[in-house]
């Protein structure tokens, strides 16, 4: 049976994702945590979790890098709800630190909400919190870390919840698909020589060729003005985000882009793309090609 990708998506910056599918795993009352091999990510069903976050060593750009993970994996396992079920996740700290979940967009009792300093607080070193509460929406969200720069780090995953009722489309195969980033520096180094200089990690500033150009397209009066508007505002018309690649590599479902991620289907298949940004600072464009 022959096999085909799913559209190649194209990234800001020129940089292409790639990254590994998770595994799927059966619906069942119960669903205990696994810790599968780096890089690589489980799919967790039912209403009981065990969840366990610590430090995994990771390696994205040919140097280790201890990253945060829950049960050993970067992006963290794959949740999947159902709406209607009463949940309970039973998350054990094995950090020298404290740290949390927030469910990103749930609906959900503000002690549940995993925000220190505002809804709890935290989950200390050596102890286990218990979330339970019922689940009331559908639809594909996420959940990360809501302590320090963790989520940075890869305290991060994607959270699925299906519908009580039936939906009013079929499809033959799904593919989650979590784009984040990833650097190597330590975040806080980063968010430092951000306080220091705004634009240390953008690489494209406008020249003065950049200003000649200009004023021979568009002549030296509104090249003048558009200057003076940019400096008004104080901004770069480069300034498209505060990190780029020059210290980040690009992930999908937690391999880098030399990993080459493919979602497989058959000809003729209808398939469910879920795009999660889980980044930390990026964005990134999606698009189609035949």
């Amino acid at each position: 049976m022959s096999t085909h990708l799913v559209s190649r998506r194209t990234f800001t910056k020129g940089l292409a994702a790639g990254g590994a599918l998770a595994g799927v795993g059966l619906w069942s009352p119960h669903a205990w945590a696994q810790a599968p091999s780096p890089g690589t990510s489980a799919m967790l069903s039912g209403q009981e979790f065990d969840l366990c976050i610590g430090e995994t060593p990771m390696n994205f750009t040919g140097r280790a890098r201890a990253a945060i993970t829950i049960n050993g994996s970067l992006p963290a396992p794959t949740l999947r709800w159902k709406e209607g079920d009463t949940v309970t996740v039973r998350v054990a700290n094995s950090l020298r630190e404290e740290t949390s979940i927030h469910w990103h967009g749930i609906v959900l009792p503000a002690n549940m909400d995993g925000v220190p300093g505002l809804s709890f607080n935290g989950i200390r070193p050596g102890e286990t919190y218990v979330y339970r509460f019922q689940v009331r929406q559908a639809g594909t969200y996420w959940y990360h870390s809501h302590s320090g720069f963790q989520e940075q780090r890869g305290l991060y995953g994607p959270l699925i919840i299906e519908p009580r009722a039936a939906e009013p489309f079929a499809y033959d195969r799904e593919h989650v698909v979590l784009f984040s980033d990833w650097t190597d520096e330590r975040p806080e180094r980063v968010f430092a020589k951000l306080k220091k200089q705004s634009n240390y990690y953008n690489y494209r500033q406008r020249t003065v060729g950049d200003f000649l150009a200009d004023v021979r397209r568009a002549g030296l009066s509104r090249t003048l003005a558009d200057r003076k508007a940019w400096g008004d505002m104080r901004m770069s018309p480069a300034d498209l985000a505060d990190v780029s690649g020059a210290t980040y590599t690009y992930l999908t479902n937690g391999t880098a882009p030399a990993g080459n991620w493919t979602g497989l289907f058959t000809p003729g298949e209808r398939v469910r793309l879920r795009f999660i940004n889980g980044s930390s600072m990026s964005y990134f464009v999606v698009s189609s090609s035949t």
